[in-house]
């Protein structure tokens, strides 16, 4: 068996204009910098997690000349600290994100790089969305959506649409006591704040609608920048057929520079067995002529 060369992956660390550390992983090339890809984490992972995935990312995009951010965001974890509140996917305000990814687009300009890629998964997908269609920053180049599945639509699947509404009522009546407290254990490790962000539709955090006929799409629609989709045709979190995602995300990109869409054959939600496929997939979109470079 051939053995596999290192990756020139070092630990990082950075500070949020609001004071919230983050640590991290940066991979950069050797020789001209084309780019830096930043990948921003889903919900309760954390910068280390997806090692495999990782290995294939850096190695395909080092060797084109393009960097790799990974860091924390205030979403890590199931319980963190960010500043003064407790963090994590339990506690985590969602706007709070634009300050996490300014921060590591700020880093990534810092040590050289013009151009500067968005690639979120998961709950990190929602994340550069909204920070894309909020921040405006002139600064990033393109958006990466992997796996956006939406949590509404994922969980009435999983529990049904009206056991959903059910609880989601009973954590406005929490958050009306108290929007840190918990929702019953079987719901989830959630504050009552979060349980409404995550499941409550029409929510800043419902940046997929797919599911909602008629639904606005409101942040999709205001980005102007190059866009890439990519689901795995065998997403646990789907409620319909991967390309019906892909095709809803088409649809409402009106004012895209450039939309590309894809499915992996037999890709779950975290791509396990798919690194290389998905890999490939990154480093052409960011040297395809479509994306209006």
């Amino acid at each position: 068996m051939t053995k596999r060369p290192d990756i020139p992956v070092s630990l990082a660390h950075l500070d949020t204009r609001d004071g919230v550390g983050l640590d991290g992983v940066i991979a950069e090339p050797h020789g001209r910098r084309r780019a830096a890809l930043i990948w921003v984490h889903g919900l309760g992972s954390v910068f280390y997690s997806g090692q495999p995935l990782i290995r294939e990312v850096v190695t395909r995009l080092n060797a084109v000349g393009v960097a790799y951010f990974k860091f924390n965001n205030r979403g890590h974890g199931v319980v963190s600290r960010g500043g003064r509140r407790l963090a994590g996917a339990a506690f985590e305000r969602f706007g709070q994100s634009v300050a996490d990814i300014r921060a590591m687009v700020t880093l990534a300009r810092a040590r050289g790089y013009r151009r500067v890629i968005l690639a979120g998964h998961s709950t990190g997908a929602n994340k550069v969305l909204h920070y894309a269609a909020r921040a405006r920053d002139r600064r990033v180049s393109g958006i990466v959506l992997l796996g956006p599945i939406s949590d509404a639509a994922a969980e009435a699947k999983r529990v049904g649409a009206r056991e959903l509404r059910r609880r989601v009522a009973a954590a406005e009546k929490i958050a009306r006591r108290d929007p840190q407290a918990l929702v019953p254990r079987e719901w989830g490790y959630w504050s009552a704040q979060r349980y409404i962000s995550l499941y409550r539709p029409g929510e800043v955090e419902d940046v997929f609608p797919y599911y909602r006929p008629n639904a606005r799409w409101t942040a999709l629609r205001s980005v102007r920048l190059p866009i890439a989709a990519i689901v795995g045709s065998r997403d646990e979190f789907l409620d319909r057929p991967a390309q019906e995602v892909i095709d809803a995300f088409e649809r409402n990109a009106t004012r895209a520079r450039s939309f590309t869409g894809a499915v992996v054959p037999g890709a779950r939600h975290g791509f396990q067995g798919r690194e290389r496929e998905l890999a490939n997939l990154l480093v052409r979109w960011v040297h395809s002529p479509n994306r209006g470079e």
